[in-house]
């Protein structure tokens, strides 16, 4: 048997055992009906959000006095020493943005300081993640941020399909149990007429070692 056989025969019989990586799902959002258990708002205005088709939808304010952006959805992230995990949502656009700076996406905040974000957002004209600055040509996009311990790294996934793409990394200084918080928001809309943003199927999920398996 030459050394060649010898491979592909030991590839063949361990071809059925296969190391699958795991996640398990901490926390799923459908926005359905209503609101899971765990959300509060920040400085609600109750008729400028809506629940309908499976999804939140957000008015996007002007920008406000003070940068006290309204109607900010936030959870508490797992703790610090609870390891790594992921958290994503989709974006849609539901009007075209046209305002500079106008964005939507995950926010990390600690009370009501804001500390890092991820979004989607118009600047000169075009439209990008930020940060990171990378064009994107629909409006429409899944963010996630996979964050282990103080490092937080901004993927993105375009139109909500395909491989994520990696944007950005940053490291959250200080994380602190009683005050980190994930939201979500939209802001820098325009004055003259109205414009939505459309948040669907949050998740916050753990990888898990992956697990020898075998294939049926």
């Amino acid at each position: 048997m030459t050394k060649k056989t010898l491979f592909s025969s030991i590839f063949l019989l361990l071809l059925p055992f296969v190391v699958h990586a795991q996640e398990r799902t901490l926390f799923e959002e459908p926005f359905d009906v209503k609101l899971k258990d765990g959300w509060a708002w920040l400085r609600e205005v109750s008729g400028d959000w809506r629940i309908r088709d499976k999804a939140l939808e957000i008015k996007m304010e002007p920008m406000p006095e003070g940068n006290r952006v309204r109607n900010i959805l936030y959870r508490k992230p797992p703790k610090k020493d609870e390891g790594p995990f992921t958290v994503s949502v989709e974006v849609n656009v539901l009007q075209p943005y046209s305002n500079q700076f106008q964005q939507a996406g995950l926010y990390w905040m600690q009370g009501e300081e804001l500390r890092h974000k991820f979004v989607m957002e118009r600047i000169d004209g075009e439209l990008y993640v930020f940060p990171g600055k990378v064009p994107i040509e629909s409006e429409h996009v899944v963010l996630r941020w996979r964050i282990d311990d103080a490092k937080i790294i901004s993927e993105f996934q375009p139109k909500g399909t395909g491989e994520f793409r990696k944007a950005h990394e940053h490291t959250l200084p200080n994380r602190n149990d009683e005050t980190d918080r994930i939201a979500l928001q939209c802001w820098h809309g325009p004055a003259s007429t109205e414009s939505w943003t459309q948040f669907k199927n949050f998740k916050i999920v753990k990888p898990e070692p992956g697990l020898p398996s075998r294939n049926p």
